[in-house]
């Protein structure tokens, strides 16, 4: 087929890279042309990926990855500064360059990161096809689920079906208050005005969701443009790629438990404290990769552990007996496919989420990041006394290795975009 310009919109906000990397690498290898509108500091990365990078010129001009743009460690229901910081405040910049990108590189199609929704708008105002990215699980509110990001499990019967429907009804109201400003940039662009925020996401041709289905609560019946790619589970870009060489004695065979918290700020070093603590008088070997936020930081560390600025989990993985994680999405899929189970101590975004999900596969337990180290401490020991934690995980990697429908995805990708080249533009 015709080689296609596809542009990938994205910003480094932590756990989204390698997911949008991972797409990206698809496309790459069928020698596609990628370009990547994204932040300075994503620029090494982006060209070592082989794609060609442009600069965001205003908003999104982060230089050092270490730099907090979400600003949500202490995020609410009701009050979460990511809607104005990244995903809606600065949605007049963000189309008005991600047009500029794409009439400058002759672009047939854009993929969004669904921290960028609204630079779906740039897509329909160049009537190309568009691609939405969900790093996540699906979030958005539907039948038969409640809204994501709220660590609610689903349920039969009246109660749920109705709790579901306002809660669904809430999530519209909260998106909406960003729809003025929206239709304000639509109507200068002569596009139709939006009914409802969240239209935007049932706009896009194809809204893939990178994970497996079995693991997500999904919409039922699935809107017609969602599909689920499965997920990716490559290491960040950024970590340590020197091989892992074991500290401990060959015939050590004390449980092996890693403590692996977000690679962006979530005001965590406490968790991790706490985490280090609960170790410290355990017959077990404890390994504790910081990532970007916490690389700095001073911990108080137990003989028997081990603490590393950043490390592959796809190293290490393998031989673990535990994770204790703020369960976010990329990491603890690729912990459950080494069949690895899970201690979830989520701090925000969708971290509640994928902490009810790894509960609802029981492989795996749920803690308040406010617990004292006595009860992680007690988690640990109930995790590793029972071996159908294990029996589960490795239940879940097998479906995870089962669940690979990238290659899918990405061809049905390339007809939408040949079938619009194809077609007269109005």
């Amino acid at each position: 087929m015709k080689l296609l310009n596809i542009l990938f919109v994205t910003i480094d906000a932590g756990g989204n890279i390698p997911p949008v990397f991972g797409f990206a690498k698809q496309l790459l290898e069928r020698n596609h042309n990628i370009y990547f509108l994204s932040e300075p500091c994503l620029e090494k990365a982006i060209k070592n990926l082989g794609a060609g990078f442009i600069p965001f010129d205003d908003y999104f001009t982060k230089s050092d990855r270490k730099d907090d743009i979400l600003k949500d460690w202490n995020a609410t229901l009701l009050n979460n500064p990511v809607f104005d910081n990244v995903i809606f405040g600065p949605s007049e910049t963000l189309v008005k360059q991600t047009i500029k990108a794409s009439q400058g590189h002759a672009i047939d199609a854009i993929v969004v990161d669904i921290l960028l929704l609204p630079a779906i708008i740039a897509a329909e105002f160049l009537q190309i096809p568009k691609f939405l990215l969900f790093h996540m699980p699906e979030y958005m509110p539907g039948p038969n689920k409640p809204p994501g990001n709220l660590g609610l499990s689903p349920g039969q019967g009246l109660f749920y079906r109705i709790r579901d429907k306002i809660l669904g009804k809430m999530m519209v109201i909260k998106f909406n208050d960003y729809k003025k400003q929206l239709n304000k940039l639509r109507l200068a662009l002569n596009l139709p005005l939006l009914e409802n925020t969240i239209d935007l996401v049932n706009n896009a041709d194809l809204r893939i969701i990178q994970t497996l289905r079995s693991f997500d609560i999904p919409v039922e019946p699935a809107p017609s443009n969602v599909r689920y790619s499965g997920p990716v589970l490559d290491d960040p870009d950024w970590v340590q790629t020197e091989d892992w060489i074991n500290p401990w004695a060959q015939d050590d065979q004390r449980p092996l438990v890693i403590i692996s918290f977000s690679s962006t700020f979530q005001n965590q070093k406490k968790v991790i404290q706490n985490c280090l603590l609960a170790l410290e008088e355990m017959e077990v070997r404890g390994l504790v990769t910081l990532g970007l936020a916490m690389e700095n930081e001073y911990f108080d560390i137990p003989k028997n552990v081990i603490m590393m600025p950043s490390l592959r989990h796809s190293l290490v993985f393998p031989n673990a007996d535990l994770l204790i994680s703020h369960a976010g999405h990329g990491t603890i899929i690729r912990a459950l496919s080494y069949g690895v189970p899970l201690i979830c101590m989520p701090m925000g975004r969708d971290q509640y989420d994928n902490a009810i999900k790894v509960v609802r596969q029981n492989c795996g337990l749920k803690l308040s990041a406010q617990s004292n180290p006595a009860q992680i401490k007690n988690a640990i020991n109930k995790i590793l006394a029972d071996s159908n934690y294990k029996i589960q995980a490795n239940r879940l990697k097998n479906d995870i290795l089962a669940s690979q429908h990238i290659e899918e995805v990405v061809l049905e990708l390339e007809n939408i975009v040949s079938m619009n080249n194809n077609c007269p533009k109005k």
